[in-house]
């Protein structure tokens, strides 16, 4: 049974060692470090080039290795590296964004944190999502469709969460339900548009409308009783 992807990583640490005695806390940071910085390496591939312009030739160049180091890191090959990218792409947008959702607070108060999380994972606009990037540019094959189902499934129960904090607000579910799709659509359209324009001020200007209209809605609610 092999070693996976994310274990192997955090077994490849540089030892160092201070005053002559190793550290195991320096030896942690490092680990992670390394980790965090191979993602990081390997994501601006995918995302510039989508999974089938993505080469391991590619990939091993921008991680500043071998392919051979590379499968040592993925003996499952470009299909695991995806994997392990999706599933940390995953973690992180939900510990920036949706899990905002789940905070105590009025329900205007988690839809701007969980605007201004999502800002923040896409860098306020100057980097795409992984996770959208792989949804649309991938050929159908058996590894792909995998990887767009698991993606797919994520964000519908991302959208229920969202359905949620709609709800709170007295709105029926039906229409909870379209204001949390037209918000996620919202974030992502004016990503994409920003990142057409090559312009990510086009993203932090909309999302400065979303939360002013969020706030503006809030005023009616509240004089309404």
């Amino acid at each position: 049974m092999r070693t996976p992807a994310i274990a192997v990583l955090e077994k490849t640490s540089t030892h160092r060692y201070i005053g002559g005695t190793q550290s195991a806390c320096v030896l942690i940071l490092q680990s992670q470090a390394s980790k965090e910085a191979l993602f990081e390496q390997l994501r601006s591939v995918f995302i510039a080039r989508g999974y089938d312009g993505a080469t391991l030739v590619n990939l091993a160049r921008a991680a500043h290795l071998s392919k051979a180091s590379l499968y040592h890191h993925f003996p499952g090959g470009k299909p695991e590296m995806v994997d392990t990218l999706v599933r940390h792409a995953i973690a992180d947008l939900q510990q920036q964004a949706f899990s905002h959702l789940a905070k105590t607070g009025t329900p205007n108060k988690k839809l701007r944190n969980f605007i201004d999380g999502f800002s923040a994972y896409t860098q306020h606009g100057g980097s795409d999502c992984l996770l959208a990037v792989l949804s649309h540019h991938s050929t159908a094959t058996a590894e792909t469709q995998n990887q767009q189902r698991v993606i797919a499934e994520q964000f519908a129960d991302w959208l229920t969460q969202l359905t949620g904090v709609f709800e709170e607000y007295g709105l029926k579910s039906k229409k909870a339900e379209q204001e949390a799709q037209a918000l996620v659509a919202n974030l992502y359209g004016a990503l994409l548009t920003a990142k057409m324009q090559n312009d990510a001020n086009f993203f932090r200007a909309a999302i400065k409308r979303m939360k002013k209209r969020l706030k503006q809605q809030e005023a009616v609610r509240n004089k309404l009783g």
